[in-house]
This record gives structure tokens, C-alpha cells and sequence, in this order.
């Protein structure tokens, strides 16, 4: 077993030490998919708890030797994103068991954060909330001015709260893959990072105009900002449709 504890919840280790016991017997299950997730009260506190599904042979053996686990990213990620200024769920532990010298299951331990997913603003309402699209355009270009890509920013990964001045506070979910750099990433790199969280493409449009204004790219960045989801699109479009062609959907 391997454990790390975020030293603010030390007085948690010994009921972090029995995770797996604590996971199987009880908690408030949240989801139950490739992951599952679940709510917590300890002494008062809500905690959540994810725990990755189990990693096939050959991953177990890059998650053992080459590659930090997801929870362990996550812990790491958190501690970083708050660092850097941006809300996520605290970072309370991680940890990992092991079978034979291979990572069986990793769990990430964080606290609650109950904010609805963007994605009832957007896809799911008609016409899309423009000040929220504003608003998520600003806090996408801070993220990336302070060196952050969330490796899967979606609608649902960004959670939203309202504020009494009628704009959008956001905080984000989902967290173990991410990138970070000490200056700013490659504008490439920040087009690309901002391809998944909608399919609507005049929702697309009013977000690059409000990116590109703040972070000066002016109308041929917006141009090449919409260029590059229409690719992103196009590629997914046609991976979906060989999968469906194979039956793998």
C-alpha cells in the first residue's frame, strides 16, 4: 500500500490507512461506472472518494514502473491548480494497492464540492446562457496565461457558481490529467485544450470572441480558433462513425 495524506487532514491517516475496508462496507454511492464514486461524513466533514477502475495487465505495469497513477495525479493536481489560483475540490490523500508488486486499485480522497456541470447552462438550455459563455471564456484564458491545461475540459468537468453580481464563479473536476507550464502554453495547444466542451457552434463562435479578446488573438484568432474545433469535429465524427462500423459502439 502507498498513501500520501495532505497535511491539513493528518488527523485522517488512520481512516485513510483503511480505505479499501471503508470503500467496500459503506459511504453514499455518488456513481458506479468505469469509476466509482462516493460521498463520506467523517466527524462532521464530507469527503469524496474516487476509486479507478482496476488497470488492465499492461497498464498495471506502466502505472507500477512509469507512470504515476491517476489518484496520485489528482492529489498532485489539486495541490497545483489551488496553488496556481484555481478552485478544485481540496486535495485531502491518495492511495494505491498492490498485488505482486503491481498497482491494483488507486483512490483519491478530496473534499465536496455539490456546484452543478456546465453543461445544464449550455447543451441542455435554449438559447445557451451568454453571460456564463463569457464568463468561461475568461476563466479559460487564466488558466491558460497561468500555464494550466485540463487534459479533458468538458462540460461536465467545469463546474459553475452563480454570483450575486450575476456573473459565474468556476471550479473544476477531474482533475488527474492535466499539464502544467511555468509560462504559457503554446497557443496550439490552448486552441486544442478548448475543442470539448460543446458541439454547439454558435456557442462556440460567442466563446472564442470573448477568449480571443482577452487574450488579444483579434478576429483571426477567433477565425483560427473555429478552425480548429471544426477539425477536432470532423476527426470525431469520423472515429465515432469506424467504430460504429466495427461495433465497438
Amino acid at each position: 500500500m502507498r498513501t500520501d495524506i495532505n497535511p491539513a487532514y493528518g488527523h485522517l491517516k488512520e481512516w485513510v490507512a483503511l480505505l479499501p475496508q471503508h470503500f467496500e462496507e459503506g459511504g453514499q454511492l455518488i456513481f458506479n461506472g468505469r469509476n466509482t464514486i462516493k460521498k463520506f461524513n467523517i466527524d462532521g466533514t464530507w469527503l469524496v472518494v474516487k476509486r479507478f477502475r482496476r488497470p488492465k495487465f499492461l497498464q498495471r505495469i506502466v502505472y507500477s514502473f512509469f507512470r504515476k497513477s491517476k489518484a496520485k495525479r489528482a492529489f498532485l493536481n489539486g495541490g497545483e491548480l489551488r496553488k496556481r489560483g484555481f478552485d478544485t475540490p481540496v486535495n485531502i490523500a491518495f492511495l494505491e494497492t498492490w498485488e505482486s508488486g503491481l498497482l491494483t486499485y488507486a483512490y483519491y480522497v478530496c473534499g465536496v464540492d455539490d456546484a452543478p456541470p456546465i453543461v445544464e447552462r449550455l447543451d441542455e438550455m435554449e438559447p445557451f446562457d451568454r453571460v456564463l459563455v463569457a464568463d468561461l471564456a475568461r476563466f479559460a484564458a487564466q488558466l491558460h496565461e497561468k500555464g494550466v491545461l485540463h487534459g479533458d475540459f468538458n462540460n461536465t468537468n467545469v463546474l459553475y457558481h452563480p454570483q450575486s453580481d450575476g456573473h459565474y464563479h468556476f471550479s473544476l473536476i477531474d482533475i488527474n490529467r492535466m499539464t502544467f507550464y511555468e509560462g504559457t502554453p503554446p497557443m496550439s495547444a490552448c486552441m486544442d485544450n478548448l475543442t470539448r466542451f460543446t458541439g454547439n457552434k454558435e456557442l462556440f463562435r460567442w466563446f472564442a470572441e470573448h477568449y480571443a479578446a482577452c487574450r488579444h488573438l483579434g478576429e483571426s484568432g477567433v477565425e483560427q480558433m473555429i478552425s480548429v474545433k471544426n477539425r477536432h469535429d470532423r476527426n470525431w465524427d469520423r472515429r465515432k462513425a469506424l467504430l460504429t462500423r466495427l461495433h465497438l459502439r
